[in-house]
């Protein structure tokens, strides 16, 4: 959930610990870098900013905000090699939400001429009430103060986030519009236990429904993300008795210098060979390892048709969603991403600790869990009703 990735700056502020700096831009504002369908890499924002027949069409251009993050380390004597590291400790996710955000700033100041590295208080503060006026939240407007304090803006000592009145301003957006959980309920995963189950035996199976038995069956017992499931390579995996053992190949969202998690595994089930996932995936394993041999595939998971290339993120999420519609969830309401909610949810019902929950699911606080995964399970039925009439 976009929730959960952007809540995590108004924990601490630490999103852009290695950024956060004044000097980075505000010292050596040289050229913002632009997508190269609008501008060459030599012109500067002040030329633009000082131009006064600057089309507005051209004032509209989605700047690469990042660039001038990159800009300002080289400016300051760091080598290529160096920077390029500096820029990793951003993931992927991390680099998208601030880039929108900086974008946004950058136009804003275009508009309004204010040199957007130095800036003053009053100015940042009018671009947020401008942003939430367009309708945004607290959670968005948590990361766009994130992603200016990467730029290095500072006042009184304060970094742009962690100033008194920033702080102050957002719990007044937070009154006017506070964070709400995408759901209040989430889909009964014992719906899609019941259509897995008809997915057998799995040696009669087509590989599509092959595959969309994997894939949920993955998500529902790790309570994983779909990035985790695109990420599991299938070169160098252990098959044990009763368990497979896979590496990822990249980096996990939630993965940490003092919490990386680089494999994972996936154990036998023995009550119900039906929802044995080692079951599953010994078919999976054997019936592509032919076409694995032709296109060098390196990631486990592949397109069920020909030429059976390496999946996205999207077509897994798209397989996750197909499992749900087929079991009867309402698609229109929840997305693939429900169902880390959905299996911690169960699992907690079912009586597992909330400790196990939170290592399985990467989660780093019982709050986490608390807030946005630990749902009701809507599973149809009028408890009430059932206590009333049961005898």
């Amino acid at each position: 959930m976009r929730a959960e990735n952007e809540k995590r700056y108004g924990q601490g502020h630490h999103h852009s610990s290695t950024l956060d700096n004044s000097t980075l831009v505000s010292k050596a504002y040289g050229h913002i870098g632009r997508h190269a369908s609008y501008y060459s890499k030599e012109e500067r924002f002040a030329e633009i900013t000082a131009s006064t027949n600057v089309s507005s069409s051209r004032r509209q251009t989605q700047i690469d905000s990042l660039q001038s993050v990159r800009d300002s380390f080289r400016k300051r004597g760091f080598s290529e090699d160096s920077t390029r590291i500096f820029m990793l400790s951003w993931k992927s996710g991390t680099k998208k939400q601030y880039n929108t955000h900086i974008t946004r700033w950058f136009r804003y100041c275009t508009e309004r001429k204010i040199t957007p590295v130095s800036p003053t208080l009053e100015e940042v503060v009018e671009f947020l009430t401008n942003q939430f006026n367009k309708g945004l939240g607290y959670e968005s407007l948590n990361t766009a103060r994130g992603a200016l304090s990467a730029l290095g803006i500072q006042f009184e000592g304060f970094r742009i986030g962690n100033h008194p009145l920033i702080i102050r301003f957002m719990k007044g957006v937070f009154a006017a519009r506070p964070t709400k959980s995408r759901y209040t309920e989430v889909w009964d995963v014992n719906k899609v236990l019941i259509y897995l189950k008809k997915l057998s035996p799995v040696r009669h199976l087509s590989l599509k429904n092959l595959t969309l038995k994997l894939v949920m069956l993955m998500a529902l017992t790790q309570a994983a993300r779909v990035q985790t499931l695109q990420l599991i390579s299938y070169t160098d995996y252990k098959k044990l008795k009763s368990e497979f053992v896979f590496k990822f190949d990249g980096l996990l969202k939630h993965n940490r210098p003092n919490h990386n998690i680089n494999f994972i595994s996936f154990k036998a089930y023995p009550p119900d060979r039906r929802l044995c996932i080692y079951t599953v995936l010994k078919e999976y394993l054997a019936r592509t390892s032919n076409v694995r041999i032709d296109n060098n595939a390196k990631k486990l998971l592949l397109s069920y048709v020909k030429p059976y290339k390496n999946v996205t993120k999207d077509t897994i999420s798209r397989w996750i969603k197909t499992v749900m519609y087929r079991s009867g969830i309402n698609i229109a309401k929840y997305g693939s991403h429900s169902v880390r909610a959905a299996a911690a949810s169960k699992a907690k019902n079912s009586g597992v600790p909330v400790a196990v929950i939170l290592e399985k699911a990467g989660w780093s606080s019982e709050s986490t869990f608390a807030k946005f995964y630990d749902k009701a399970i809507n599973t149809g039925r009028d408890p009430f009703q059932e206590g009333v009439l049961r005898h």
